[in-house]
C-alpha cells in the first residue's frame, strides 16, 4: 500500500492510500474528507503504518502568476517518510 499526499490551497493537504490505480481518500469519523495542516500532522496520523511509497503532489496555478514558466502538469515526487 502507498500513501498519496496532495498539497491544496490554503496550506492544507489531502491524503489517500492504496495504489496508483486504486486510491481511497482518508476520511474522518463523520465520513468527511479529512484535511491536514502539515506533513508532520500526517505522519502522526499514520505513525503505526508502513507504506511502499509516499508520494507528494503539488498543483498550483500560481507559478504563471509569478512570472515562472508554466509546467505541463503538477509536481509529483516520492518523499522520504522516516
Amino acid at each position: 500500500m502507498d500513501l498519496f499526499i496532495e498539497s491544496i490551497e490554503g496550506g492544507r493537504y489531502l491524503v489517500a492510500t492504496g495504489s496508483a490505480d486504486n486510491r481511497s481518500v482518508f476520511k474522518d469519523q463523520r465520513n468527511q474528507t479529512k484535511t491536514f495542516h502539515s506533513i508532520s500532522q500526517i505522519k502522526e496520523q499514520f505513525a503505526d503504518q508502513s507504506f511502499g511509497k509516499v508520494m507528494l503532489k503539488q498543483s498550483t496555478p500560481y507559478d504563471e502568476m509569478c512570472g515562472m514558466a508554466s509546467m505541463t502538469g503538477p509536481l509529483e515526487l516520492e518523499i522520504n517518510w522516516r
